[in-house]
């Protein structure tokens, strides 16, 4: 069945509905353990369209739009995002959604249709909610998700990072069984991408595995009017269309494929795809509960590359990430911002080179000038195959 975006009508918000809606999104990625390729079936995207619609209606939300390209599906959801690669599955859900309550449901359609017998790598993540008291199970208290999500994995650790005090981001990955014997993260593209041997080949160096997200609370009221509806505007596509222009995310990354939508009588949400990279963005614009997340794996040197870097190469990626960051923060103007860079490392990274070979140290050191915020919070963290860089800011 082919899927037309142009039938899709216009979207209802659920904060108009609820007096407040929750922002911040609940995160979970899954790749797959690699299996020889003697099956053909065995590629997630591969996996018709109804099988996602009943998963997705565990979660309790539906799909309004989808984009392709030859590496990636995106699909756009009533609440956020899901991204399907061959070998990898990442969903983001917002409000009161129950992502953790479709696990059991992905795994077996893994199973199922592809033939994988268990997940390679887990990682669930989510910012403290908002309001924490309209959360349903599995998801009531980041305590409840830790024991729900040990109930399935036996090498699962949890992680909570940044001040107990104000805002925390919480942090659930598994680490590969040793039985497993698979090659250290990030896999050759051949494993990960096996359309790309018989399409396009990327453009974007991507031997890393990395993300950057970045998610800001007490938004500024004029600069998230161009998030609702106007009187006479088309919703859905077209008005989303409207504040890709209007707002200046047109040009986070120019080359990208789009698929954006603006909901009645407000929020936003988009999805774009660059090569094997992705980035999504979610806004929440009510002065009462405004909130906004932007996260990407398009490496930031693609589009914001520093010419002549005063202290090398690895220094000029750090730049770039900070342009990226401040081109963002500028749109949305947020009172607060938490930014999480997470990038994979193995014992040939400090040999291989490459514009990708950024420095974990380097990145520490620049996550931390921008301009008008206080930094409040910097933490690193060294995972089995993973660093991550935890900043916190606040403006002046």
């Amino acid at each position: 069945m082919v899927f037309d975006n142009s039938m899709i009508a216009p979207g209802a918000n659920y904060s108009a509905e609820e007096g407040c809606f929750e922002g911040p999104e609940k995160l979970l990625e899954i790749w797959f353990s690699p299996v020889i390729p003697k099956n053909e079936n065995a590629n997630l995207r591969q996996i018709e369209r109804h099988v996602w619609d009943d998963m997705l209606a565990t979660v309790k939300c539906t799909v309004l739009s989808i984009i392709r390209n030859p590496h990636a599906d995106a699909y756009l959801l009533s609440e956020s995002s899901m991204f399907v690669y061959p070998h990898k599955l990442m969903i983001k859900t917002c409000g009161a959604t129950t992502l953790l309550s479709a696990l059991p449901r992905i795994l077996e359609i893994a199973q199922s249709y592809c033939g994988y017998h268990e997940p390679y790598r887990l990682f669930y993540s989510r910012k403290s909610f908002m309001f924490p008291e309209k959360q349903v199970g599995p998801h009531r208290s980041w305590d409840e998700e830790v024991n729900y999500l040990d109930s399935h994995f036996e090498h699962g650790s949890a992680y909570t990072v940044g001040d107990t005090n104000g805002d925390e981001w919480y942090l659930y990955m598994t680490t590969p069984a040793a039985e497993l014997n698979l090659p250290a993260i990030p896999w050759p593209k051949s494993l990960l991408y096996p359309a790309a041997t018989t399409t396009t080949t990327p453009t974007i160096p991507m031997r890393r595995d990395e993300t950057i997200e970045i998610l800001m609370t007490q938004l500024n009221p004029e600069a998230m009017e161009a998030f609702y509806h106007r009187p006479g505007e088309p919703a859905g596509l077209q008005g989303g269309r409207r504040v890709d222009l209007e707002t200046g995310l047109a040009k986070v990354y120019p080359d990208a494929k789009v698929d954006s939508y603006l909901f009645e009588p407000c929020g936003y949400s988009a999805n774009a795809l660059l090569d094997e990279g992705y980035y999504t963005i979610h806004v929440t614009p009510e002065p009462q509960c405004s909130y906004a997340s932007f996260e990407t794996t398009i490496p930031a040197s693609y589009s914001h590359a520093v010419k002549n870097p005063g202290k090398g190469r690895q220094h000029g990626y750090a730049e770039s990430v900070c342009l990226l960051i401040r081109q963002v923060i500028d749109i949305f103007q947020p009172g607060t911002f938490t930014v999480t860079y997470f990038s994979s490392h193995n014992d040939s990274d400090d040999d291989a080179g490459g514009e990708d070979d950024s420095n974990i140290g380097v990145m520490m050191e620049a996550m931390g000038r921008f301009g008008g915020y206080k930094r409040k919070d910097r933490i690193l963290y060294e995972f089995d195959g993973y660093d991550l860089v935890f900043g916190q800011y606040k403006k002046i």
